[in-house]
């Protein structure tokens, strides 16, 4: 069953979290991620909203454990503590 992750966080400067995002690619596509859409606010656009689909739950949440102490997650400028939903879709 499919999994989506919904996670907003604040960064220090889009563009460079950016370049951090994308580096990440190839472990994304090794892990099966697949990124619905990138988002930032419209009312700060050091916001932003990522929407993933994950193969299943136990990938989701292994995934997001290794994030949250990740040095690669620092260095993009991740400044604040992600909002992260992990969700079945029911219907």
């Amino acid at each position: 069953m499919e999994t989506t992750v919904i996670n907003t966080h604040k960064v220090e400067d889009f563009g460079k979290w950016k370049v951090g995002f994308e580096a990440g690619k190839s472990m994304r596509d090794q892990a099966g991620i697949k990124i619905k859409g990138v988002y930032q606010s419209i009312d700060d656009e050091n916001t932003v909203t990522v929407i993933s689909e994950f193969p299943n739950p136990a990938i989701a949440k292994s995934f997001i454990e290794s994030m949250a102490t990740s040095e690669s997650f620092a260095k993009s400028g991740v400044i604040s503590k992600p909002e992260i939903k992990i969700l079945s879709q029911t219907f």
